[in-house]
This record gives structure tokens, C-alpha cells and sequence, in this order.
């Protein structure tokens, strides 16, 4: 794991993730952002109210963006913001698993190197999509893209999985790292700065990573799949992004499960959910002590079935408004 300088440790100490004003209280729903197996592209999920389980499909059940560059395929959705939340950016992974001759061996030596970007100012109105290429010749694939927006410096942090090959090695037919994490900065996600490591593990690949600001400068857990036992690991830090991370255990006994999507509840203060990708779908869960783990499964009732890997952000009336009016279910 690389270490950025202090300023840039420093910078991360109160930052926010996704979604860092207004207060919990002015929130009225939650958006999930997703995709599913069936239907690769961009779908919509508005909250019933401040229910963190009950949604509803919005734009009639059918996908609101489509991404029309790379493989024409996008996985792994992930909806980022400023502070300001005067503009948004919707990423995911480029990625077809029903392309003809698809194998996951040649997706991740020869996967995709870029995400799939859509920005808007209003969660309505969206640009086309766009592939912007975030990783070095050297690496296999970039999946699951998240992204951090950090005031002090005004950009971006995009977090991402992948692995990497000898630079000899052009044609990525050798061995290479394990799974990792890695990232760059970015102001608008049109040009990045070149890609470091985040976090590797000795011994054990990972993939998925998600963050959780937990409410006081420099606080966070963060989230990701361990890909030999296939469970999802749970770290926490009161240092900030790059600070100390103190691993405490598997956020769940259940197996498999990936892409953690994890937010805060919009009513009871400590109250934490998280969402898990059981290869078929995700199935949620809640914890009241997030920094001790051990979460535990949620009611289903009211929970649509098919969402995968993708992200869940709160959302002000307005906004709420908006996305019910242009996006009906």
C-alpha cells in the first residue's frame, strides 16, 4: 500500500463519502443505483420514504442509461457527488459477461482498462456515456469504481480493482499481482492522474472496496471481498482514508457475498445498512454497531429481487422529487 503524504492524509481527515450534506434529518429516501444480470445497464431503485428496505423500480421497471462505448455493458454502478451536490457522476465497470468467447481468465488479463462515466447536475438530465481510461498498460482490468470527493483539494479520489503484469509481460499471458485495490484523483473525471496501489493484501486477493464515513472527521469503515473465501471484510479508522485501518473480521458469516453497498440510516442515528451480492442478487442487512461488525439480515418485505453490485445514496426532497416526477415507477 502506497503512502500519499501527510497533507493528503490530512486532506481526508473530515471528508465525506458520496453524499456529505445536507444532515441526515433533511433526507427523505434513498436511491439504489444498479444493474442486473439479465439487463447490464443503468437502473434506478426509489425508496418507499425514509424505508431503508421497501423500493420501487423507477422509469417503469426499464433502465434509465445505457452505456453506448466499450463493451456497450456496464456493471458495478456507483453514484458519486460533490459536497455541494451540484453535480453527479454515475460510473461502473465496462464489462459484458454474455459477449461471444467471454471468459473471466481474458477479462481480467485483457478487461477493460477504463470505467463508464455519465455526469449530470441534476440526477435528470444526463450526458452520454463516456470511456475514460483510469489504469496502466500494465494491468489486467478496472472494476467496481467508486469515488471519494474530498473539499480541501476539490477532486476526486476513484478507487477501483485490479491486477497487475510485468511491463515484459505485454500481452498479460503470465502470472500476475493479486486482486488489489487502486486509485487516482480526479476533477472531472475526464482526466486522472496516474494510478497508484491503495491497498494489497500478502496472500489474498480483493475486490469490491466501499467506504463509510461514520458520521466524525476521519472516521470511516471501509468494506471489500475477500476473493478466497468469498465473504466481505470489515476495516475501521478514526485517521482518515490513509490513516491506520484496524480489520475487524467478516462483516457477515453468509457466503458468497460481494459488492458491499453500505449507507446510513436516514432516521435513527448509528443505525447502519449494508447490502451484499450473493452472485444472484443482493439481500440486505443492518448493524447498530458498525464498528464492531457483525451485521445481521434485514427485512425483506418490500425488497426487489434481481439488484446487483451498485450504490445507495441519500436523498434531499428535492431531489427525491425530481427522480420520482422524471423517472415514474
Amino acid at each position: 500500500m502506497h503512502a500519499p503524504s501527510i497533507l493528503l492524509a490530512a486532506a481526508f481527515a473530515g471528508v465525506a463519502i458520496a453524499s456529505p450534506t445536507p444532515r441526515a434529518t433533511e433526507y427523505v429516501g434513498y436511491l439504489i443505483s444498479t444493474f442486473s444480470d439479465a439487463v447490464p445497464k443503468v437502473q434506478f431503485h426509489l425508496s418507499e420514504g425514509n424505508s431503508a428496505t421497501e423500493f420501487s423500480f423507477l422509469n417503469g421497471g426499464n433502465p434509465v442509461l445505457t452505456s453506448t462505448v466499450g463493451s456497450k455493458a456496464v456493471r458495478d454502478i456507483f453514484l458519486a457527488t460533490n459536497s455541494a451536490r451540484s453535480e453527479w457522476y454515475l460510473l461502473g465497470t465496462d464489462l459484458d459477461v454474455e459477449a461471444t468467447g467471454f471468459s473471466w481468465d481474458v477479462a481480467t488479463r485483457q478487461g477493460s482498462r477504463g470505467i463508464v462515466v455519465w455526469k449530470s447536475t441534476d440526477l435528470v438530465n444526463w450526458s452520454g456515456s463516456s470511456l475514460v481510461t483510469v489504469e496502466a498498460d500494465t494491468a489486467g482490468m478496472a472494476w467496481a469504481p467508486s469515488a471519494v470527493w474530498d473539499d480541501e483539494t476539490s477532486q476526486y479520489y476513484v478507487f477501483w480493482s485490479s491486477r497487475e503484469y510485468a511491463e515484459s509481460d505485454t500481452a498479460h499471458t503470465g502470472s500476475a499481482t493479486l486482486d488489489k485495490i487502486r486509485y487516482a484523483t480526479t476533477k472531472d473525471f475526464a482526466t486522472f492522474s496516474a494510478p497508484q496501489d491503495y491497498l494489497a493484501i500478502s496472500n489474498t486477493p480483493i475486490i469490491d472496496q466501499e467506504f463509510q464515513y461514520l458520521g466524525t472527521p476521519g472516521n470511516f469503515a471501509r468494506f471489500y471481498k475477500n476473493e478466497t473465501t468469498q465473504q466481505i471484510v470489515e476495516d475501521i479508522t478514526t485517521g482518515g482514508l490513509f490513516g491506520t485501518w484496524t480489520n475487524i473480521g467478516y462483516a457477515t458469516t453468509d457466503i458468497p457475498r460481494e459488492g458491499p453497498a453500505s449507507f446510513a440510516d436516514n432516521v435513527t442515528p448509528g443505525l447502519y445498512h449494508l447490502l451484499a451480492d450473493d452472485y444472484t442478487e443482493y439481500v440486505p442487512y443492518e448493524s447498530t454497531n458498525i464498528r464492531a461488525g457483525g451485521y445481521t439480515a434485514s427485512s425483506t418485505n418490500g425488497f426487489p429481487s434481481g439488484l446487483k453490485h451498485g450504490s445507495v445514496t441519500p436523498l434531499t426532497q428535492a431531489e427525491y422529487d425530481a427522480l420520482a416526477a422524471a423517472y415514474p415507477a
